[in-house]
């Protein structure tokens, strides 16, 4: 058991006293109002039965005088605790305090815990000279059970449902229940990071708080008593996986500088809550780096069930109506300080909580190659109210499309200004290309194997003179077409370019890096913010597709569209080509790789199939061999002479040797 009396000493409290006791009921007795002289309640409160000294008028209820007077807790190792009335002092296992609470004590280390919590079983440790650690509960072992289904509980180590997943229970059918995982730690460890001094032991405690992650309520932990050191059993096997940059190390949360305390008084507290116990924390000793989850790297992208769009990560989005912001999600209120993940295309907005399992499953490195930002870090620049584009509520991108002349609208249908010959000629030449370009292909017929090895012999050379030419021959029928979406927004005046709202942080950005694209352009300001919006819906919607996203169409989409604003306007975005080129590289990389991963799945299924067929071709074979020896080695002596009747009477007629 984790609680036991103490050898060589009164063990009652009953055996303290220093007179006889009598055992009485409450019927023998006849005075009221008599208090227990241990835990100061009346005498009558309890059971009948209660315990009297005729000396000196001293009382104790029976089970207040069988209780021990002394104890060693599992808790508290190193001293006895005696039995006491102490009034509001946290119990070490409950967490609570009362008034004249019947607690055991021990004051030289501050430990306390009810009497009633000392009987409450918990599991004990046990260790051998391997280092190899078994519990036992209720003074037997436990054991392990391989799926504990139909039981809503959570392990007692780390706190988590069990999820019918393997787990050490005590025989005595209690609460105590352990994930296999979480029972089989090493009895000590070291940690050359965050406690390189000493060694680390693992022991059953009362609620601690780890001193890597913070989480509270601990119950099994790796401990250094010298240090008052603690781990949870999680934090000390933890391999990083999301590397800060060196700028950031000088933010203070490190960030926002603020506690969550701070951060839990804003007006939606589930913002800061549901992700309180999580946190990025800088893993060296001489580092105290600390930054809250939403202020952390996060991945800028994801692609979550909620929503049939990619959502990108902002710092803040305000709604439509200024006095309430929702979570598209789960439908509640949300605080426009926090960060969200937002699809502009469709106005749909998510709490970062809400979505966490994805973004989880990002940090733990289940997913490769994804960017991570930080509050602040955000592509796009957001405006904030010094630096804000001026916007008129009344005037939408509709209004300046209406003031176009028919020459502009035109261009806008034509940005290439063909002549019929012309557009014929550059219809043909893309074909052409098109039809080059399909040896590269998968198209899921026997002549993949030779397209796949044209794909992988693919040069340089031969990307530059024949891939690449069909993205610039091709023109979409429809020209240069402005979505509706952004047709019905307001627009903002940035720098003399009116765009859509949505679009104002892709313009700032784009400005602060590049400076004004079109400051030589000669066309109408109204024609220049038309192309700038139409330059700036390409580079947002690129900023949030995924590389393994992207198709052959979308990136001749997106080559048409620059390269149409480059032929009207003039604007100096060749940087932008030169990185739709390398992008469209990069894609025929990720093409090969799916055509080998398709390829490779395809031969082996087939592979598979005729290994299948062999095996039956060899079965049918040894059944022609056994087929032909019937009539001949095989058979009774009966059909064997019934064959070769039949074999010379089969010409005859029915009646054969009656007459």
């Amino acid at each position: 058991m984790e609680t036991r009396e103490i050898q060589g000493k009164k063990t009652k409290v009953r055996d303290n006293h220093e007179h006889l006791l009598l055992e009485r009921t409450r019927f023998s007795y006849f005075f009221n109002h008599t208090l227990c002289d241990l835990c100061q309640n009346d005498i009558w409160e309890y059971k009948d039965l209660f315990f009297e000294c005729p000396t000196c008028f001293f009382f104790l209820h029976k089970s207040c005088g069988e209780l021990s007077l002394y104890i060693n807790h599992s808790f508290h190792p190193l001293h006895s605790a005696r039995i006491t009335i102490l009034d509001n002092i946290t119990c070490c296992y409950c967490e609570k305090s009362y008034q004249n609470a019947l607690m055991y004590s021990c004051h030289q280390c501050s430990f306390h815990i009810h009497s009633s919590c000392s009987m409450i079983s918990i599991p004990i440790i046990l260790c051998d000279n391997q280092n190899y650690v078994q519990y036992t509960c209720h003074d037997r072992p436990m054991t392990l059970v391989e799926r504990y289904d139909g039981v809503i509980i959570d392990c007692f180590a780390c706190q988590l449902p069990l999820s019918s997943r393997p787990a050490y229970t005590c025989q005595q059918s209690c609460q105590n229940i352990l994930h296999k995982e979480c029972a089989e730690l090493p009895q000590k460890i070291e940690h050359s990071s965050l406690h390189p001094h000493h060694l680390l032991k693992l022991q059953v405690s009362g609620p601690r708080s780890c001193n890597a992650c913070y989480k509270r309520d601990c119950r099994l932990i790796f401990r250094c008593e010298q240090c008052n050191f603690n781990f949870c059993t999680e934090c000390p096997f933890l391999v990083p996986t999301v590397r800060w940059s060196p700028w950031s190390v000088d933010h203070n949360c490190n960030v926002c500088n603020n506690t969550y305390e701070k951060q839990l008084q804003v007006k939606v507290k589930d913002e800061v809550s549901r992700t309180q116990s999580l946190l990025f924390r800088c893993m060296e000793v001489e580092c105290d780096l600390n930054i809250h989850f939403l202020c952390g790297l996060l991945p800028r992208i994801i692609k979550h069930e909620c929503h049939v769009d990619s959502l990108i990560l902002v710092d803040s989005i305000k709604s439509d109506n200024s006095n309430e912001c929702y979570c598209d999600v789960c439908e509640e209120t949300r605080d426009e300080q926090f960060r969200v993940y937002y699809c502009a295309a469709c106005k749909y907005v998510a709490h970062i909580h809400c979505v966490l399992d994805e973004v989880l499953k990002v940090l733990k490195g289940e997913q490769r190659d994804v960017e991570l930002i930080a509050v602040g870090d955000a592509r796009w620049m957001m405006p904030n109210k010094d630096v804000a584009g001026t916007a008129t509520t009344t005037f939408t991108l509709s209004n300046i499309m209406q003031t176009l002349t028919q020459r502009e609208r035109e261009q806008l249908r034509n940005p290439f200004d063909h002549s019929s010959s012309g557009e014929a000629y550059i219809k043909r030449e893309y074909e052409t290309r098109r039809e080059e370009n399909s040896r590269f292909e998968w198209k899921g017929d026997n002549q993949d194997i030779q397209r796949i090895q044209n794909l992988f012999n693919l040069s340089a050379s031969d990307f530059q003179g024949n891939y690449l030419p069909e993205f610039w021959c091709f023109e979409a029928e429809e020209g240069l077409k402005m979505e509706e979406m952004y047709l019905k927004m307001n627009v903002v005046d940035v720098e003399g370019y009116q765009v859509p709202e949505t679009l104002e942080p892709v313009l700032r950005t784009l400005l602060h890096k590049y400076g004004d694209l079109g400051r030589r352009s000669r066309l109408t300001p109204q024609m220049k913010s038309i192309a700038c919006t139409l330059l700036c819906i390409v580079l947002d919607r690129m900023s949030t597709t995924k590389l393994e996203d992207i198709t052959k169409d979308l990136l001749l989409q997106w080559y048409f569209y620059l390269k149409g604003i480059w032929y009207i306007t003039g604007f100096k975005i060749t940087f932008l080509f030169e990185h739709l080129r390398k992008l469209i590289a990069t894609f025929v990389g990720l093409e090969a790789t799916r055509f080998k991963t398709e390829m490779v799945t395809r031969v082996e299924k087939r592979i598979a199939e005729i290994e299948e067929l062999q095996k039956e071709l060899e079965t049918r074979k040894e059944d022609l061999v056994r087929l032909r020896s019937y009539g001949d080695s095989t058979g009774t002596e009966f059909i064997k002479d019934n064959i070769h009747r039949g074999l010379e009477l089969k010409w005859k007629d029915a009646l054969e040797g009656l007459f």
